[in-house]
C-alpha cells in the first residue's frame, strides 16, 4: 500500500467520522456513551491516579481490548500505540523486542517492565521473556512514555510498561481456550477465579508450541500462575503470586545477508540447525498492605526469581563450532513504600516516598561443544548487581485545577564481576545518580487537561555489555543520562470525539551502542530523542469507532564521528488507523492498518530499511457463554523485513512472515 492510498483511507475515516458525528447530533440522539471516566492508574505515581491527572503521556490498554485484538504476545499488542515500534525476530510472538521513543530495542531495552508492579528485566540484557507473560491472564496494561526514573530508577530510560495482572474474582466456573494458526502455532489456557469471604484465588495454565516462521525456530512452552489475596482485615491485606514456566526452542532466528534472504526467508543463519536451548523460570512474590487510616498507607513486596538456560549455540557455519552455555540468574527484590495526603497550610499533598532494594547475581558457565559433545571449560564468572533506590514524591493540589508534581530519587548501583578462569579480568564498579523530576498539570475542563514536565533520567549498562558479551563487552563503559522535556495536551471534544498530543525532547549523554567497526559496546557523545505523538479516538455510528494516531520520531548523534547522523533502525515516521465494529448480536470486526516508515540501517546514514504497510483483521463471534474467531496478520501479504544492520559492506535483515491467520475457540463454564 503506497503512502497515497494509506493518508486517503486515514483522510476517508475522518471524513465519515465528521459525518456520523453530525448526522447523530442532528437526530439529538441521547446514546449510551461511548467513552466513560479515564480510568484509574497506578504506574506513573506508584499510586491510584486518573489517567487525566498525570503530567505525562500514558496509555492503557483494557483486558476487553486485549481479547478484540490479533496479539500474540505484549510486544505485538503494543505495537500500533503512539511512541512504540516493535519487530519480532520468529513471527509468531515468541522473541519481540520494543522500541520506545526511538531507543532501539536490539541486545538490549530501555524500557522498564513491570508485572504488578515487579521488576521483569533481566540483569544480563535488560530484556523481558515476553513467554512469561500470557495475555489470557492481563487485566490491563499502562504505559507510560518518557523518563520515570524519579521514580523508577535504572532502566526507565524511554518509558514504563506495567502488566497488571487478573486479580482473583467471583466467577465459579474455569475458562478454557484454544486456537491453531500459520506454522503450526498452537495456543492452549485454562483458568479459574473465585473468592470465599476474605480470601480469593485465581489459578491459570497456557501452553504454546509452534515451527516458528523460520527454520528450526520451533518453540514450545508451559506457563502455570497462581495469585492469593487474603484480607487480613479491614485495613490489611495479603498477596501470594507464584508463576513457573518451563521452554524448549530451537536456535534464535538472528539476521541473514540479502542473499540468502533471496535465496528462502524462512531459513535460519547457518549452522544453526542443530541449536536449541532449554530454560526454566520460577517467580514468587509476597506483599503486604496496611491501611492504617486514610491519610496513611504502607505496602512492603518481597520477590524472587530464579531463571535457568541451557543452550547449544553454534558460532560459525558448522557443528564443529558449537558452545555449550549454562545460565542461571536469581533476582531478589524488596521495595517498601508509604503513602499519605495530609494538609499543610491548607494545601492538599499526596506524598509517595519509599526505597527499592534489589540483588541480581548471574552465573555463567561456557564448554566447547563440538557437535553438542561437552568439552573444555572456556568461561566460568559471576556477576552481583546490587541496586539501592530511596524516592520522594509529592503531588501538591495548588488549586482547584493545577496540580504541581515533584520528585526525585537516588540510585546506587554497584558492579561485582568474578573471572574464575582469568582473575585479572575480574573487577568491581559503583554506579550513581540522582533524578529529579517536576511536572505540572492543569486541567481546564472535564476530562480534558494540559500538561508539561521536566525529567532527568539514568540508566547502567547491561552485564552482558559491560562483562559477559565475551569480546563484544567493555567494561569501561559509562552509564547512560538524559534529561527530558514534554509538554502535551488530553481534550475531549464530546461523546464522540477525543484527541492527545505531545511533543517531547531527550538529551543524552553516553548512550550506548554496538559499533560494528571496533566489535563492541561504546558510548556515543551526546545524542538526542524528540518527536510527537498524536492520536484521535471517534465514534462513527452506533456500534462502530475507530482511531488514527501519527507518530514523529528523531534520533540522532549530536557529537563524534556520526555527528548529525540518525540512529539506527529509528523509523522516522509511523501512523496507524483502525476501525471496530460491535453488534448487538454478538458479532464483532477489528482493523488496524500500520504503516512503519524507513529507518538506517549503518552509522553513515547511507543505507536504509524499507517502509512497510500492516494489516491485521480480527472477525469474533460470541454467543451465550461461546466465543469463535479468525485473525489475519499481514492481510495485504507485504514483504518486508523488520530490522536490519550492516556489516563489511554486507547487509543483513530480520525477513518477517507474509499474511499468516489464526483462528481458536473460547469457552466459560
Amino acid at each position: 500500500m503506497s503512502n497515497d492510498i494509506l493518508i486517503f483511507v486515514v483522510v476517508l475515516n475522518m471524513t465519515v467520522a465528521s459525518t456520523g458525528l453530525a448526522a447523530t447530533q442532528e437526530k439529538g440522539y441521547t446514546e449510551k456513551k461511548i467513552y466513560k471516566l479515564d480510568p484509574i492508574i497506578v504506574t506513573a505515581s506508584r499510586i491510584e491516579r486518573r489517567m487525566l491527572e498525570t503530567p505525562s503521556s500514558v496509555s492503557v490498554i483494557l483486558q476487553k481490548e486485549i481479547k478484540e485484538s490479533n496479539a500474540k504476545s505484549i510486544p505485538d499488542l503494543l505495537k500500533n500505540l503512539e511512541g512504540i515500534y516493535m519487530y519480532d525476530a520468529s513471527g509468531v510472538g515468541i522473541s519481540g523486542r520494543i522500541n520506545m521513543r526511538g531507543f532501539w530495542g536490539g541486545m538490549s531495552t530501555h524500557q522498564l517492565v513491570l508485572i504488578d508492579g515487579i521488576t521483569q528485566n533481566k540483569g544480563k540484557d535488560k530484556l523481558v521473556n515476553w513467554n512469561l507473560i500470557p495475555l489470557d491472564n492481563i487485566e490491563r496494561i499502562e504505559i507510560v512514555r518518557g523518563p520515570a526514573s524519579a521514580l523508577y530508577g535504572d532502566n526507565a530510560m524511554s518509558g514504563v510498561i506495567n502488566i497488571i495482572t487478573k486479580k482473583p474474582g467471583d466467577i465459579s466456573g474455569p475458562k478454557v481456550s484454544a486456537s491453531y494458526g500459520s506454522f503450526n502455532t498452537q495456543n492452549y489456557s485454562l483458568s479459574s477465579s473465585r473468592t470465599f469471604e476474605r480470601l480469593g484465588y485465581y489459578l491459570g495454565i497456557s501452553g504454546k508450541l509452534t515451527d516458528g516462521f523460520r527454520e528450526y525456530c520451533d518453540y514450545n512452552g508451559i506457563y502455570l500462575d497462581g495469585k492469593l489475596d487474603y484480607s487480613i482485615n479491614a485495613m490489611q491485606k495479603l498477596k501470594l503470586y507464584l508463576d513457573y514456566h518451563i521452554g524448549k526452542s530451537g536456535p534464535h532466528p538472528w539476521t541473514i545477508s540479502e542473499s540468502l534472504i533471496e535465496e528462502n526467508r524462512r531459513q535460519a543463519r547457518l549452522g544453526s540447525e542443530n541449536d536449541e536451548s532449554k530454560d526454566r523460570e520460577i517467580s514468587v512474590s509476597v506483599s503486604h498492605s496496611f491501611n492504617i487510616n486514610n491519610a496513611l498507607d504502607i505496602k512492603e513486596t518481597f520477590y524472587y526469581r530464579d531463571g535457568k538456560e541451557e543452550s547449544f549455540y553454534t558460532g560459525g557455519s558448522t557443528e564443529e563450532y558449537t558452545k555449550e552455555q549454562l545460565e542461571d540468574e536469581n533476582t531478589y527484590g524488596l521495595p517498601l513504600q508509604l503513602n499519605t495526603n495530609p494538609e499543610i497550610f491548607g494545601i492538599e499533598h499526596f506524598l509517595t516516598t519509599g526505597i527499592d532494594l534489589e540483588r541480581n547475581y548471574l552465573q555463567y558457565e561456557e564448554y566447547a561443544a563440538p557437535y553438542q559433545v561437552r568439552g573444555d571449560l572456556q568461561k566460568n564468572y559471576s556477576v552481583i548487581r546490587d541496586k539501592i533506590g530511596p524516592y520522594i514524591q509529592d503531588e501538591i493540589k495548588i488549586f482547584a485545577p493545577f496540580k504541581l508534581t515533584l520528585g526525585m530519587r537516588y540510585d546506587l548501583v554497584t558492579f561485582n564481576f568474578t573471572d574464575y578462569i582469568e582473575e585479572d579480568n575480574s573487577k568491581k564498579s559503583e554506579m550513581s545518580k540522582i533524578t529529579p523530576m517536576c511536572g505540572i498539570m492543569y486541567n481546564y475542563q472535564e476530562n480534558s487537561g494540559a500538561y508539561a514536565n521536566y525529567t532527568q533520567a539514568f540508566r547502567t549498562p547491561a552485564l552482558g555489555q559491560m562483562f559477559t558479551y565475551g569480546s563484544y563487552s567493555n567494561s569501561d563503559l559509562n552509564p547512560e543520562e538524559a534529561t527530558s522535556y514534554e509538554v502535551g495536551i488530553r481534550h475531549r471534544f464530546n461523546d464522540y470525539l477525543k484527541t492527545s498530543i505531545s511533543l517531547y525532547w531527550m538529551r543524552l549523554d553516553n548512550e550506548i551502542w554496538y559499533d560494528f567497526a571496533a566489535s563492541k559496546y561504546m558510548n556515543y557523545g551526546k545524542t538526542s530523542h524528540k518527536g510527537v505523538e498524536t492520536r484521535l479516538d471517534y465514534k462513527i455510528i452506533e456500534g462502530l469507532t475507530g482511531f488514527v494516531n501519527y507518530v514523529y520520531t528523531r534520533a540522532k548523534n549530536e557529537s563524534g564521528n556520526y555527528e548529525g547522523k540518525d540512529l539506527t533502525n529509528i523509523p522516522l515516521h509511523k501512523e496507524s488507523f483502525g476501525l471496530k465494529l460491535e453488534t448487538k448480536f454478538g458479532l464483532k470486526a477489528n482493523l488496524i492498518v500500520t504503516r512503519v516508515g524507513d529507518s538506517y540501517i549503518d552509522s553513515d546514514n547511507e543505507d536504509k530499511l524499507a517502509a512497510y504497510t500492516i494489516a491485521d483483521i480480527k472477525i469474533s463471534y460470541e454467543v451465550r457463554k461461546w466465543t469463535a474467531f479468525l485473525a489475519v496478520d499481514n492481510l495485504l501479504n507485504e514483504i518486508y523485513n523488520s530490522y536490519g544492520y550492516k556489516s563489511s559492506e554486507v547487509r543483513y535483515f530480520n525477513p518477517a512472515p507474509g499474511e499468516t491467520f489464526t483462528t481458536g475457540l473460547e469457552v466459560k463454564f
